[in-house]
């Protein structure tokens, strides 16, 4: 408002001088005219301008110091060229002077309709910028109620937001495009944390269960131990070997989560050969004798992270291995994607878009022992290498996953 109230303040005086200057030298020619049109004027033209009529009833004239027409008896006239406007005796004047051949001339006249002018002028200003400045409050004001409105609907919603219940909405009819955007970012912002609130919740209760499980067969076998190992040393073998495999998922759960709940992963990106770490993988691996692993990958160079991918393709391998059922396991290159491929019963497809989810172990034929947290982490770290991850079923049976961008 400050500003409004500068820039018409400014623009009023820029119009009140301009008019001003345009009016004032407008008429000083124009008395130029009337005075050289003038008995006196033509008088001068012809050389004998001092002694033949007057220059215009109207004007003071003096011709080279000597006043020779002074109508309403000016004294202490100022000595100009060009033109000025002055007040004498309360009076406004205009004097302009000018060379006529060798002969200075000053010609002056009253200007009180100069001064009726600029006051109307200035009053007509002045009165325009207290109107602009009426009208921009009120079109502030009511703009600014519209457009806040809906605004302190939406912050009244979102106040009413709890954690008991999400499902709310900001229904709010927008009335400029900034508004419709505001109110698609709110729901879509909304329908994140929703569905993240779920996720975190099933999360919750995924760790509650799978580590309650373990807890409880470890408690049961310390149990058996404290009341017939000390007797039965095959139950305490038995009860002892339990303890550690159970032992030893806790781990591994606990570890996977830990990766899972880094914030950020840190990459070493190098170039190598990814036939190479594909041989040197399935090598360090141990794998059943009566499971076969193809290997059809080439020398192919790529350039990312070799350790993380070589923990995501050992996750894919290992889940190759548990729901592949004894068949063969294929590595493969074909069109820019590095393909692990098991010959199982593969994946429900209505399934098959979550199984990147934490905990999440699909229909019973791909349950078992594990624990739903290595796809997830297959996930991470593509999504830390910028690779892509998909699932789907190969048509003769088993299920395929295949990793891109990695050229």
């Amino acid at each position: 408002m400050v500003l409004l109230v500068l820039i018409l303040s400014v623009s009023a005086l820029f119009i009140y001088r301009v008019s001003e200057s345009v009016f004032i030298r407008n008429y000083s020619e124009e008395m130029r005219k009337i005075f050289m049109d003038s008995p006196m004027g033509r008088g001068m033209r012809m050389g004998i301008g001092r002694i033949i009529g007057r220059g215009g009833n109207e004007f003071y004239v003096r011709i080279e110091g000597i006043v020779v027409q002074n109508p309403t008896g000016l004294s202490n006239v100022p000595d100009v060229e060009g033109y000025v406007r002055t007040k004498i005796n309360g009076s406004s004047y205009l004097f302009y002077g000018f060379t006529n051949g060798n002969e200075k001339i000053l010609l002056g006249a009253q200007m009180d309709d100069l001064d009726f002018f600029l006051q109307s002028l200035s009053t007509t200003l002045v009165l325009s910028m207290v109107i602009g400045v009426a009208l921009s409050i009120l079109s502030g004001y009511l703009l600014g109620k519209r457009v806040s409105k809906p605004l302190k609907e939406a912050t009244s919603l979102l106040k009413e937001i709890t954690l008991e219940d999400l499902s709310k909405r900001v229904e709010i009819d927008p009335r400029t495009s900034e508004l419709a955007e505001l109110k698609k970012a709110l729901n879509t912002a909304l329908d994140r944390i929703e569905d993240g609130y779920k996720r975190q919740e099933q999360f919750s209760s995924d760790i509650a269960h799978e580590i309650r499980s373990p807890l409880t067969s470890i408690l049961g076998f310390s149990r058996m131990i404290q009341r017939w190992g000390s007797k039965d040393p095959e139950a305490l073998k038995e009860a002892a070997e339990r303890i550690t495999a159970t032992a030893g998922k806790m781990l591994t759960i606990t570890e996977g989560l830990l990766f899972l709940a880094r914030p950020v992963i840190e990459t070493n990106r190098e170039s190598f050969d990814l036939g190479e770490l594909v041989n040197e993988l399935v090598k360090s691996t141990p794998i059943p004798e009566n499971i076969t692993v193809e290997i059809d990958v080439g020398n192919v160079n790529v350039t990312t992270d070799r350790a993380l991918l070589k923990i995501a393709l050992k996750v894919l391998l290992e889940n190759a291995m548990k729901y592949g059922k004894g068949k063969p396991i294929g590595f493969y290159w074909t069109k820019g994607l590095l393909q692990v491929r098991d010959h199982g019963d593969g994946i429900d497809a209505e399934k098959i878009d979550r199984i990147f989810d934490r905990f999440y172990r699909g229909d019973s034929s791909r349950s078992g022992e594990g624990h739903g947290l290595g796809l997830s982490i297959v996930r991470k770290i593509c999504d830390a290498l910028d690779l892509t991850i998909t699932a789907e079923n190969n048509e003769d049976g088993g299920a395929v996953f295949s990793i891109g961008r990695l050229l």
